[in-house]
């Protein structure tokens, strides 16, 4: 070991002593404090803009476009210069002999000058250090762990890009020519994770080969074993070819015999790297506040729940318009998508399907058939596989597979199915939406599907209610059934199924939906409602502008009644029949999801009639939602809100208030929660003044200058409905680094600091040494 160390302090001598290193230093220090620097006057001025700020450690730090991010994206420029030179400085001056004929061995050798590397590169993440440490005096509640981390990522990364540079200095005399070949390393490396994914028994090794992505998982506060084993292997795998360059040249032997050491060594870096990808053998950390690379508890609880083995099966349409995320080349990147709840159970065995089948919605039709004019269903399957390199007879017609799942029932679209040993199933889909794959809410809902009975919601039909298996405006697929749909019910949780009440409800329903009712209910079916309602069943109840008559008698047991006439307010640039609902204080301790309809954010109900409470019955009521209120009345003319008995016409027509008219102010009451007891069960009532809020049409409509919430209502009314079983709460902790301590007046002294001070003070370390071993 003394003579390892003997060799790298002399190495460090030969970096010091010359101007490189220092220009090197000194050039990195000006660009990383440059850009660390940008960031936090980035949020100085957003401070002095009164915008509000929050996970500033996070954002600073993290992601591609973080700071370490953006270290990494430059940091293999500098590393070849220092490397270059290692050896090839060696046999270019002839030196490499006088190490030869010295009692040092060609590992002393190798590991000296690889330790000499290790040191500059601890003093390039030093300079980081100090920078990073301004942290603590300009951010509140710093997150330091996650930075901590994140140089930990940049140091491993540095140590690699130093081995392969060391062992391309190896190669040759000329340095310019190593420089230039550890540049075609680095290259190679970043690429080989895309190479031959094709392929199955040569994509794992290929993608584990890859160095892209393997700091930023540091980066982004997560410490995994396959990661910190893939730096010190690769590490370890140039250093020992560099080992066996030297004795290959010292000893003049075979080329067969240095081929087999490098294939050898190569085979035991890649059996070992297989081995570190095996679920069950991976170890992690999440050094973040809010353990965001981390499961969230809830899911970790089901998770944890689940026994035996499962099964994931992945069945891809090549005609479809996500194929591309299932074809080979791309199943290791789709596999990370399951990183997160393979950690809690490794057993979770992923497998792919693929077939063709012509796509049932009729846009993507459409445009399969103008893509494919002319052919036919096989000729546009040769045609695909063409394009897409892969091998045609792997896809197989949908009805083969009839026997496992039901394609058509699901557009003949990509969709997962999740299965346990025991036989049950849930499934999972790709939304149309920008983020396309499910998040960890619809995950863990579709893996506690597998473990309890979720909620069952029944939507009443029979008398022109809300329907949910129509795409018409006013109807509720979008909110009950629409796979596509991402905040459907049936892709968080629930099933979904019709029902009349002309006969008792089925006892499997725990959650009743009756939607704007156009026509009255026999005595009969009110009956069987009321039996719903007596055994403790959940139940909404919508209703709608000139309904009030038909659904008045379903709610009278409650002592409630939908008011004559419909609520009227002041909307800038829509009709007044347009109501802007926000929570009430005691609505939003119901579900979280209603704590963010308040102020600018509300629920647009159009046409929605009031809600009056008369003689209070057995149940606890409590007012969800509210209409516009005026403080003033003076200012009614402009604001407020009221129930407007008389006008009907809000296009040609005004509507004032006449309270002689009997016209109610508001604030009025839009949505009412009924709560009581019944043995051990908390029964939940949702009653609703108006039914539009939960359509097709309103969910996709987008009014300028209203920031409309009402998924977070309905996501809430039905997390509230189900005792918080689904959909999933994935909440984490608030980040408490919201707040920036640094002034602008600060700003100026920061620059000179870090783009001259440190820069000076190493230039005259640098003039210092120099001139002293002038000196000698």
């Amino acid at each position: 070991m003394k003579m390892i160390y003997k060799i790298a302090r002399m190495e460090l001598q030969k970096m010091f002593y010359s101007p490189i290193a220092w220009l090197i230093l000194i050039v990195f220090a000006v660009q990383s404090g440059m850009t660390f620097i940008g960031y936090i006057a980035n949020y100085v001025a957003n401070t002095e803009l009164g915008y509000d700020l929050n996970s500033i450690t996070a954002r600073t730090f993290s992601g591609p476009f973080g700071f370490f991010g953006k270290i990494q994206n430059n940091i293999y420029l500098y590393l070849p210069l220092l490397t270059m030179g290692l050896l090839s400085r060696e046999f270019g001056s002839g030196s490499i002999k006088l190490l030869y004929s010295s009692p040092v061995s060609n590992k002393q050798i190798v590991l000296g000058k690889f330790l000499s590397m290790m040191m500059f590169g601890f003093v390039m993440i030093l300079i980081l250090l100090l920078q990073s440490l301004y942290g603590f005096y300009a951010i509140k509640a710093y997150d330091f762990p996650l930075v901590v981390t994140g140089l930990l990522g940049l140091y491993l990364l540095i140590c690699t890009y130093a081995a392969i540079g060391l062992f391309m200095s190896s190669l040759t005399s000329y340095q310019v020519v190593a420089a230039i070949g550890t540049f075609a390393v680095f290259f190679v490396l970043g690429r080989v994770g895309i190479m031959w994914q094709d392929i199955e028994f040569v994509r794992d090794i290929t993608y584990w080969l890859s160095i892209n992505g393997r700091s930023a998982t540091f980066i982004n506060g997560l410490i995994c074993s396959e990661d910190v084993l893939y730096f010190l292997l690769v590490s370890a795998l140039f250093v020992s070819f560099t080992i066996f360059r030297l004795k290959g040249i010292r000893e003049k032997s075979p080329r067969y015999v240095s081929f087999a050491r490098h294939a050898g060594a190569f085979l035991i870096v890649a059996l070992i790297g297989y081995v570190s990808t095996i679920p069950s053998l991976m170890k992690y950390y999440d050094s973040t506040y809010t353990k965001f690379n981390t499961l969230t508890e809830n899911s970790q609880e089901v998770i944890s729940k689940l026994k035996g083995e499962v099964t994931i099966t992945t069945y891809v349409n090549i005609f479809g318009r996500n194929s591309g995320a299932g074809l080979p080349r791309s199943i290791n990147s789709d596999l990370g998508r399951y990183d997160q709840y393979r950690r809690f159970k490794p057993d979770i065995k992923m497998k792919y399907k693929y077939y063709y089948a012509l796509p049932i919605q009729e846009h993507v039709l459409n445009n399969f058939n103008k893509r494919n004019k002319g052919l036919t269903v096989e000729e546009s399957l040769e045609k695909i596989c063409k394009t897409y390199k892969v091998n045609k007879e792997m896809f197989k017609p949908a009805k083969d597979f009839i026997h496992e799942i039901d394609l058509e029932s699901e557009l003949n679209r990509f969709v997962r199915k999740i299965e346990t040993e025991d036989g049950k199933v849930s499934y999972l889909r790709i939304y149309d939406d920008s983020k396309r794959f499910p998040n960890e809410s619809q995950k863990t809902a579709a893996f506690k599907k597998l473990l309890m009975e979720l909620p069952l919601v029944g939507f009443v039909k029979g008398h022109g209610e809300r329907g949910v298996n129509d795409f018409e405006s006013r109807s509720y697929s979008s909110l009950a059934k629409q796979k596509p749909f991402r905040y459907a019910l049936i892709n968080n949780g629930f099933d979904v199924t019709e029902c009349e009440l002309s006969v008792p409800v089925d006892k499997n329903i725990d959650i009743l939906v009756i939607a704007e009712s156009r026509t009255a209910y026999s005595e009969e079916e009110v009956k069987n409602l009321n039996d719903f309602i007596d055994r403790g069943g959940n139940l909404i109840i919508a209703a709608d502008r000139k309904r009030q008559e038909v659904m008045n008698p379903l709610v009278k047991r409650f002592g409630i009644k939908f008011m004559p006439g419909q609520i009227v307010e002041h909307n800038k640039g829509y009709g007044m029949d347009l109501i802007t609902a926000v929570s009430t204080r005691e609505g939003r301790r119901l579900a979280y999801q209603f704590e963010g309809i308040q102020e600018e954010r509300v629920v647009t109900m159009p046409g929605t009639v009031a809600i009056s409470l008369g003689k209070k019955g057995k149940f606890n009521y409590i007012p969800v939602l509210v209409s516009d209120t005026v403080k003033d009345i003076a200012q009614i003319d402009s604001v407020g809100s009221w129930n407007e008995l008389q006008t009907t016409d809000f296009i040609d027509d005004v509507a004032t208030y006449d309270p002689k008219k009997g016209e109610s102010l508001g604030a009025l009451t839009t949505a009412l929660a009924l709560t009581r007891k019944i043995g051990a069960k908390e029964q939940r009532i949702m009653i609703l003044g108006d039914a539009d809020c939960f359509s097709n049409g309103e969910l996709s409509r987008r009014r300028k200058g209203i920031k409309a919430q009402n998924f977070s209502m309905a996501s809430g009314m039905f997390f509230w409905l189900s005792d918080n079983e689904v959909p999933i709460d994935v909440r984490r902790p608030e980040h408490p680094d919201n707040e920036i301590y640094t002034k602008e007046s600060q700003l100026t002294f920061l620059n000179i600091i870090y783009k001259f001070v440190f820069p000076a003070l190493m230039a005259i370390a640098f003039l210092l040494i120099w001139l002293r071993r002038k000196g000698r």
